[in-house]
């Protein structure tokens, strides 16, 4: 199920969680597609992903293999290139993000 322009999780409460290495997972997947974007370390996935915005939501959907947590996904503008980062409060409530890749 998607949910279009609206966020289930406060996004200020996942950047928070996210610059710390104890309470912010990026997933390996996450991880290389970032960096093939440029973006090379933790750290830069982490700062890009405390610019975003909360009006650049674009959906929140349910998590596919993990059943009852939902995902936001944000559009974020980076030059030429429009960014889709998935977001995510893990059970144990972490902040996770699990996609970091060029929208197409």
């Amino acid at each position: 199920m998607d949910i279009f322009g609206k966020a289930t999780y406060n996004l200020y409460e996942l950047q928070e969680l996210l610059k710390n290495t104890g309470t912010g997972i990026i997933t390996r997947e996450c991880y290389t597609n970032a960096v093939s974007l440029g973006y090379s370390s933790r750290e830069d996935i982490v700062n890009r992903v405390l610019q975003l915005r909360p009006n650049e939501i674009y959906k929140t959907m349910t998590a596919e293999q993990r059943p009852g947590l939902w995902q936001d996904v944000y559009l974020s503008n980076e030059g030429l290139l429009t960014l889709y980062i998935k977001l995510q409060k893990s059970y144990d409530g972490k902040g996770v993000v699990i996609q970091f890749k060029e929208s197409i």
